[in-house]
C-alpha cells in the first residue's frame, strides 16, 4: 500500500514572524524552486515546526516598520530577482574552508593541555551562536520554569509532529540550528519514527564546537568514536546543502563527520548558490534562498514523484496552461 507523504520543516535560529506567515513563506520559496526547474505545479503541504516562541517573548511583525526594533522583519520572503544567475563556487573560498576544517579538527583532537577544547567550544557557541547557547543552557521563555531547559520543549515540539505523521513518508527539511535540533530528536527521542529523506540547509553540524557538544551530551568519547552516527531512522537519503559564503556552515562537508547508518545512509554534500537578497543586502544563509535552489527542488520533486495525485491537483493541472514553466 502506497504511503501518503508529508514535508515537515523546522526553522533556524533567531526570532521569527508568526508561525502561519513563516510557513507560508517556506511554501512560496519551495514553489519558486519548483518553477525554476521547469516542473508543473504540485499540491503539497509543508508543516512547519515553530520553536522561536520558546526563546523570544514576542514574534516579529509586519506592522513594525522601524528597522531598529527587534520585532522588525529585516529579511522577509522576497522572490529572486529576475536577473538572478547561479554562481560557480569560488575555488579560493573552497580551499580556505577545506584548510579551516583540517585546522579545527586538529585543534579539537589535540591532547595539548594548553587547549581545553570543551571550554573553547563553550566560548565559541556563546559568542557566535547565541541561540545555540540559549538552546543548551537557558530556561524557556514561554513557561519560565526553573530547570526546564528550552531544548526539552523545542525537541518535544518536533518529536510530536513526527509522531503525528509516523504512518506517512516524511521529508524532513531543517535549516541552520534546526539541523542540530533535528539530529538530537532523531537520535534521542524518536529513533523509531521512519524518515524517508532528511535535508539539512546551512548546517553548523560539522563545526567542531557543535560536534563536541553533541558528543558530551551523548556521553561519548570523541577520541575513540571520532565520527558521529547518522540517525538509524533515515531510510532513503540525507542531503546536505551549503553555500560556500554561508557564515554558519563553515564546515560544508558533513560526510567527513558522520559515519553511515546500517542502511548505508550518510550525508551527501552539495554546494549550492543561495541567492537571497533584499534591498541590496545579500544573505547566503537565509532559508528562503536555500529552499528555492534547483538542487533542493529536484530532491523535493523526487520525493513527491510517486505520490498519487489528489482530485484537486488533477483539476489544477488541467486548468494550467500547457508547457514548461519559465525558470528565473
Amino acid at each position: 500500500m502506497r504511503r501518503k507523504k508529508i514535508i515537515i520543516g523546522i526553522h533556524g535560529a533567531g526570532n521569527k514572524p508568526p508561525q502561519r506567515l513563516l510557513q507560508l513563506w517556506w511554501q512560496k520559496a519551495i514553489c519558486e524552486g519548483l518553477k525554476r526547474v521547469g516542473q508543473p505545479r504540485r499540491i503539497f503541504k509543508v508543516e512547519l515546526v515553530y520553536w522561536a516562541h520558546f526563546l523570544y517573548s514576542e514574534p516579529q511583525s509586519t506592522k513594525v516598520s522601524d528597522p531598529r526594533s527587534p520585532l522588525h522583519i529585516n529579511e522577509p520572503y522576497v522572490p529572486a530577482a529576475l536577473n538572478s544567475v547561479a554562481q560557480s563556487p569560488s575555488r579560493v573560498r573552497k580551499k580556505f574552508l577545506d584548510w579551516l576544517e583540517i585546522m579545527m579538527d586538529k585543534l579539537m583532537l589535540s591532547e595539548n593541555r594548553l587547549f581545553n577544547f570543551d571550554r573553547i567550544a563553550e566560548y565559541i557557541i556563546r559568542k557566535k551562536f547565541r541561540d545555540l547557547e540559549l538552546y543548551f543552557h537557558r530556561s524557556n521563555v514561554e513557561l519560565d520554569q526553573v530547570g526546564l531547559y528550552a531544548k526539552k520543549l523545542i525537541r518535544k515540539e518536533l518529536a510530536q509532529i513526527l509522531r503525528k505523521h509516523r504512518k506517512k513518508d516524511i521529508l524532513l527539511i531543517s535549516h541552520s540550528m534546526g539541523t542540530v535540533i533535528s539530529y538530537d530528536v532523531l537520535t534521542q527521542l524518536v529513533p523509531d519514527i521512519r524518515i524517508h529523506t532528511f535535508i539539512t540547509l546551512g548546517s553548523p553540524l560539522g563545526l567542531p564546537a557543535v560536534i563536541r557538544k553533541i558528543f558530551t551530551e551523548q556521553h561519548k568519547d570523541l577520541k575513540n568514536e571520532k565520527l558521529l552516527a547518522t540517525p538509524e531512522n533515515i531510510r532513503q537519503s540525507w542531503f546536505n546543502f551549503s553555500d560556500l559564503n554561508d557564515r554558519v556552515a563553515l564546515d560544508y562537508k558533513l560526510r567527513n563527520d558522520f559515519k553511515q547508518n546500517v542502511h548505508g545512509i550518510g550525508p551527501k554534500d552539495t554546494i549550492v548558490h543561495n541567492d537571497y537578497e533584499n534591498k541590496g543586502e545579500k544573505d547566503h544563509h537565509k532559508s528562503f534562498g536555500y529552499l528555492r535552489t534547483p538542487e533542493v527542488a529536484e530532491v523535493i520533486l523526487s520525493f513527491l514523484a510517486d505520490e498519487k495525485s489528489s482530485p484537486l491537483e488533477l483539476v489544477k493541472r488541467f486548468l494550467t496552461i500547457p508547457g514548461r514553466l519559465a525558470g528565473r
